[in-house]
């Protein structure tokens, strides 16, 4: 069934594949704008107007950009690394440049941004593409396992200071999938020191040597960017969220912010918007009234993207030359 579907889009006329790109991109545009709607019914819409002109953009507007620019760097260094250590060395200069320009697809869908990185970095090292996923996947790996490590000791200071803890979800079941987030590192950690020891001449696939490959600095390395990274972030929305007036008390959000991110993450939504609602106010409901949320989730979406273009146009005459060189460089029948 999948192979017949397949085969109807691949022999698709192009004014047909045209009509199912649009109607993808418009059926989370409906989405969003329906649960924007939804939220907008419930709320009063003098205090919507009040939130919206007394936020502190002073505050808000650098305390979103400054976060997501030292993104895009540390992205961009952390994705250098990896093919540092584990493939050819390549200049800091294009990566950063072609990342940021490449943010210009992030108006479409953010995986169209990713996607494209991932076959510039294909053709500009000459990596082939399972090899390249192995790193994004030991990357994304240790992203969920130092931000599991920050979640623990949020919840460990919680109850040594006998924080008070609100939560739709119940402390139990946040609990229980950190326990399982760690229970995945002791296995990932134990396999590879079960085949250091017994199997040290082991084929693995490109898909996951490097975490047979990568030394512990190596793991430590990746482990502290990524982690600050997540202090960065907690920082910034706990900004954001005070110059909307959303006071929420500072262990609660680094515990249910990953949560709420990945909410907002669901490509069910466009950019975000509505469900980046939905998120905040079923996760820190008790900490600020409907209307306060909508105007300040509605900002949070809408400044990223405006700042990834800037930050993207800004990139784009540098990186011009980097990816057409990429693109129009002649590659093996593999990484093709």
């Amino acid at each position: 069934m999948l192979k017949n579907l397949t085969d109807t889009l691949g022999k698709a006329t192009p004014a047909r594949k045209k009509e199912l790109f649009l109607g993808r991109r418009l059926v989370p545009l409906l989405i969003s704008g329906l649960i924007i709607y939804y939220y907008a019914r419930r709320v009063n819409w003098t205090e919507l107007s009040d939130a919206v002109l007394s936020a502190n953009l002073l505050l808000f507007i650098p305390a979103r950009f400054i976060p997501l620019f030292i993104y895009l760097l540390v992205d961009s260094y952390l994705l250098k690394l990896l093919l540092d250590w584990f493939h050819q060395p390549i200049s800091f200069r294009r990566m950063v440049y072609p990342r940021a320009a490449l943010y210009l697809l992030a108006l479409i869908h953010i995986q169209f941004s990713n996607g494209g990185m991932f076959l510039y970095l294909m053709r500009a090292s000459g990596i082939k593409a399972e090899k390249l996923a192995g790193m994004v996947v030991f990357r994304f790996a240790w992203s969920v396992w130092s931000i599991n490590f920050g979640l623990t000791l949020a919840l460990l200071a919680t109850r040594l200071f006998g924080w008070k803890f609100h939560s739709p979800l119940g402390l139990e079941l946040i609990l229980l999938g950190i326990g399982i987030i760690w229970a995945s590192l002791f296995i990932c950690l134990g396999l590879v020191y079960y085949h250091h020891r017994y199997k040290p001449g082991a084929y693995h696939r490109p898909l996951w040597s490097i975490f047979f490959e990568a030394r512990p600095r190596q793991y430590l390395e990746v482990a502290g960017w990524t982690l600050m990274l997540a202090v960065i972030g907690v920082i910034n929305n706990y900004l954001c969220a005070i110059s909307f007036g959303v006071r929420i008390p500072i262990h609660e959000l680094v515990v249910q912010l990953p949560i709420a991110e990945l909410i907002a993450a669901v490509p069910i939504a466009f950019a975000g918007l509505g469900a980046t609602t939905f998120a905040w106010q079923t996760l820190f409901k008790p900490y600020a009234t409907p209307a306060m949320f909508l105007s300040l989730t509605i900002a949070l979406p809408v400044t990223t993207y405006l700042a990834r273009a800037i930050f993207a146009l800004f990139a784009l005459p540098r990186a011009t030359k980097d990816i057409q060189d990429a693109f129009s460089s002649n590659s093996s029948s593999e990484s093709q």
